[in-house]
């Protein structure tokens, strides 16, 4: 059951009181009212009977009036007694008397018909009838009769309510004339003056007072009850903002002790008025120990009193602070707590109290740090990363620069690591990585960065050194440091690294320029023959201005028209029928001129540029290889195929569509892949192959024998040609190693029944080697250099195989 409000009953209670003012305040009136009006006739009643009084003792003193006989004056008969009643005039005509009781009467007829009251002489003794008393003036006698005094009364007369008054008329001697005959003695009653007021005019102010009243009233009663609804609406206003506010103070307490962060206030002299279960069980003390303390129990002695210096100075000011503090638990645990204080001021902006929100951020603290470890450091060796590298590089040049010294930055690259990974395993090779990042260490100053970029390369950043000398002493070191014989689990292993440098700023004023500075720098050192180092200098800046123009410039090169193809023929020693044409990409650079495919190709496969132009050389040697079969020509275009487009997902899709858009069957497509193309990621390879293989093409490794491909791993791919690289084929007619090499490849390809196709071929010499070695095609300058699709029309038309294909036999020349 609901309860009732308190201030629901009291306006209730106000509400019904007021009322009961307001009725008796106007039952009051309207009695009062009545009262008036009554006393105004009252008033008037007594006025009449004064004047007749007065009246009467003149006319009695004067002994009556004569008046002259007409037909309204006749003589009374009842003072037919009285001798002298009629007197005869001189000149004629006759005067009779009128008494002071009929003269009375006269003016009382007048004044009834003016004034509408009622008044005449009555008696108990009398001659004239009319002066008969009523009931009411009898009473009225007997009532007078014994007080003496005037009596009055509300009765009604024909309905009409009326005031009547009755006066005693006492013998006086001036009466005797014409009342002896009643025998009553002077100075006793002889009778009375009666005189009726109506009450109409009178009731009628008294109802215009009753209006008045109640329409005052009335509304006093209404603004009282609106003022008590005000003021009963606000109060419950309060009342439910107090209960408002209550709940929400309780929610607060309940907020506050249920709060997952501690919360302390202290006064304004800093000690603990209050503390929440959380505060209490962060720091480990009950509430009873920390009560009026002061907050600094919690000191840990490990923060920066300049900290404590900042949390004053904003506090002082009336700002909120917030920082983080090193504090100690009553266990003498040390814990990192996040707090926010903040000042509590009064209406005039002084400070009473402190109130401060405590979190243990401890677990945050150990997450950033791991979150940081993560971010700056390399998992694997616990080196700085490429970020880290570059803010510590920052703040070497900037350090070097304003001491006059000068910065190097060396890149140093694991020769032949791959090999370590494909034939050891990954965690061979990752082990031999924590060795090296060990050893290197070993070499390096404390102030020096050493740094793991990726993979097998690693970057050092040394500060405070006078020139390229003191920084070509550190690469040696290290160096030889990696040159010494790694241990990793029980195997012995031996490797060398290659290194590149670049010192700022004599190199250059850019990091970012001194990074790729670098890296040149450290695969020109693997480009002479690796285990050395390499400084940038003027040759590699004009190699590394070539690079940055070739990479701007072949930005959507495909598009603007400048690569074109040259088709190269290839041979079947058996028939001596040109089968088919490898198709070469070639660049036309509107600045540099004709540019072969071994300065962009790598480009553009850094650059990601490498499948716009490899879909472009796909779709035109398809589309010129399916022309040259509508002329007539049964012939197969081999296609080269970059690593960056073997790891493409979409491959397969890729070439299906432009072997639909040509009309070129997918036999005779023949995709070229070199040994290092599919050894960066042998198993994603091999299934991208057998995709493509679904679909009719075939594959030819190129450059076969200059990889580091295993039997086993050959013998996993869907290939159909190898091809032996032009170095074996140059020297081939004096060079045992070299035709043993060939000898090789070819027994080899017969064994796993591939094709095998000899490149390079220059001389008749090598052309009849070639043959006797049962190698089953060629190709190379001795039929005919790359040409453009209308030339290699007409070798086509011209071309003739020689007498000596014929032959089974041609005995080599061997030098």
């Amino acid at each position: 059951m609901r309860t009732r409000s308190p201030i629901v009953s009291m306006t209730v209670l106000a509400a019904v009181l007021w009322s009961a003012a307001v009725v008796a305040s106007l039952g009051w009136g309207i009695v009062q009212a009545d009262r008036q009006a009554l006393q105004l006739a009252e008033v008037e009643a007594k006025s009449n009977l004064k004047r007749d009084l007065a009246f009467r003792r003149w006319a009695t003193s004067q002994g009556g009036i004569y008046v002259r006989v007409t037909e309204r004056t006749r003589p009374n008969p009842y003072l037919a007694d009285i001798p002298d009643r009629d007197v005869i005039m001189p000149g004629g005509g006759m005067l009779t008397l009128y008494n002071p009781a009929t003269m009375l009467r006269e003016i009382k007829n007048a004044q009834t018909e003016l004034y509408g009251t009622l008044a005449r002489i009555t008696g108990e003794q009398y001659l004239n009838p009319i002066n008969a008393p009523d009931e009411w003036e009898k009473k009225a006698l007997s009532i007078i009769k014994q007080t003496g005094d005037d009596y009055s009364e509300v009765t009604s007369i024909d309905g009409r309510p009326y005031l009547r008054r009755i006066q005693p008329m006492m013998m006086e001697e001036g009466c005797m004339k014409c009342h002896a005959w009643t025998g009553i003695a002077i100075g006793e009653l002889r009778g009375a003056t009666d005189i009726a007021i109506p009450l109409g005019q009178y009731e009628a102010i008294a109802n215009e007072t009753r209006f008045w009243l109640a329409s005052t009233h009335g509304s006093a009663w209404l603004l009282g009850i609106g003022a008590i609804g005000f003021i009963s609406r606000r109060s419950r206003q309060h009342e439910e903002a107090v209960r408002s506010h209550q709940a929400v103070l309780n929610k607060f307490k309940q907020a506050v002790e249920q709060s997952a962060s501690g919360v302390v206030i202290t006064n304004a002299q800093g000690e603990i008025e209050y503390t929440n279960n959380k505060f209490c069980e962060i720091n480990g003390y009950a509430p009873g120990e920390v009560l009026g303390k002061n907050p600094r129990l919690l000191k840990s002695g490990e923060t920066d009193p300049a900290l404590y210096d900042d949390m004053w100075k904003s506090l002082a000011q009336g700002k909120e602070w917030r920082g983080e503090f090193k504090n100690r638990k009553k266990s003498g645990e040390v814990y990192w707590c996040l707090e926010t204080i903040s000042p509590i001021v009064d209406k005039m902006g002084a400070v009473t109290h402190y109130v401060a929100v405590i979190e243990d951020i401890s677990d945050r603290k150990f997450a950033e740090a791991t979150i940081r470890q993560l971010a700056l450091y390399d998992p694997l060796t616990e080196l700085a990363n490429r970020r880290l590298l570059r803010e510590r590089l920052d703040q070497t040049v900037a350090w070097s620069s304003r001491a006059g010294k000068r910065v190097a930055l060396l890149y140093l690259d694991i020769d032949r690591f791959k090999a370590v990974n494909d034939t050891l395993g990954h965690h061979i090779g990752d082990a031999l990585l924590k060795a090296v990042a060990r050893r290197l260490c070993l070499g390096l100053r404390a102030s020096d960065t050493l740094a793991r970029l990726g993979g097998d390369e690693f970057a050092v950043v040394l500060g405070d050194i006078d020139g390229n000398a003191d920084a070509e002493t550190v690469a040696e070191k290290l160096l030889e440091a990696v040159r010494e014989p790694f241990i990793i689990e029980e195997k012995e292993l031996y490797v060398t690294a290659s290194i590149g440098i670049s010192v700022y700023p004599t190199d250059t004023d850019s990091i970012d320029t001194l990074f790729r500075n670098a890296d040149v720098a450290m695969y020109h050192a693997k480009a002479c023959g690796k285990n050395r180092c390499q400084f940038f200098g003027e040759g590699l800046a004009i190699q590394v201005a070539s690079r940055w123009d070739i990479e701007n410039s072949l930005r959507r090169v495909a598009e603007r028209g400048e690569l074109f193809l040259e088709y190269q023929p290839k041979m079947d020693f058996r028939s001596g029928r040109i089968y088919g044409m490898e198709a070469l990409v070639r660049w036309n650079h509107p600045g540099i001129g004709r540019i072969g495919p071994d300065r962009f190709i790598p480009v553009a496969e850094e650059t990601g540029e490498i499948e716009h132009i490899g879909e472009w050389v796909l779709h035109t040697a398809c589309a010129q290889a399916q022309a040259w079969r509508r002329e007539g020509h049964d012939l197969c275009v081999s296609v080269n195929l970059s690593a960056v487009q073997l790891r493409q997902r979409s491959l397969r899709e890729r070439i299906e569509a432009v072997l639909q858009r040509t009309g070129l069957p997918p036999t005779a497509l023949e995709l070229e892949i070199t040994e290092s193309a599919i050894m960066d990621d042998p198993d994603q390879a091999v299934a991208t192959m057998q995709r493509l293989c679904t679909l009719g093409v075939r594959f030819a490794i190129d450059d076969f024998g200059t990889g580091y491909s295993s039997l086993s791993q050959l013998k996993r791919l869907p290939v159909s040609v190898l091809k032996i690289d032009r170095a074996f084929i140059r020297d081939i007619t004096h060079d045992p190693d070299d035709m043993a090499i060939a000898q090789a490849v070819i027994a080899l390809a017969k064994t796993m029944h591939l094709s095998v196709i000899a490149e390079g071929a220059e001389t008749a010499e090598q052309m009849a080697l070639l043959r006797s070695m049962e190698c089953d095609s060629v190709q190379g300058y001795f039929l005919s250099p790359p040409v453009s699709p209308a030339d290699f029309d007409v070798f086509l038309a011209s071309f003739t195989p020689h007498p000596w294909v014929k032959l089974h036999t041609v005995p080599p020349r061997v030098a």
